[in-house]
This record gives structure tokens, sequence and C-alpha cells, in this order.
């Protein structure tokens, strides 16, 4: 299934999120929104490293691997 990323932002504005950087020893860290979780992403290098997104549901996750993420942070308008 393609990803919209707008749509995507816009639909998970305040759902809990994690990002995972694919790194030894680093950490999952905690959002409110999809959009929030992204930024952080994209303010730590998250554009040019293995990385993954999980938007926590009442009933399902939704993981965002590498590829998904980086257009999500592509979409991102600047300044946020």
């Amino acid at each position: 299934m393609a990803l919209d990323p707008l749509k995507a932002l816009s639909d998970y504005s305040e759902a809990d999120c994690t990002v995972q950087f694919w790194i030894a020893g680093a950490p999952a860290v905690e959002f409110k929104s999809l959009q929030a979780a992204v930024s952080y992403a994209r303010n730590n290098g998250g554009r040019w490293q293995e990385i993954e997104i999980t938007v926590h549901l009442p009933r399902e996750d939704i993981v965002y691997a590498t590829d998904k993420v980086h257009q999500l942070i592509d979409a991102l308008p600047r300044g946020q």
C-alpha cells in the first residue's frame, strides 16, 4: 500500500508514537503525535540512518520503517 505522508501526519496527529534509531544502545523515544516523532527524527539525523517510527493505536500498531520515515521527513513542513 502506498504511503500518503500528508494524510498520515494528519490522521495520527494525536497518536502516541515512538522513534527507534537502529543504533546499538539507542533507546526508543516517545511522542504524542506522528508529526512530533517525525520532527525529532529529522532533527536527529533520521534522514540518513536506519530508523523506525511506531504509531500506537488501540487495536494495532503501525510501523513505518526507514524508507517510509524518509518520505514522512520529506513531507514535513520546514520549521516544524
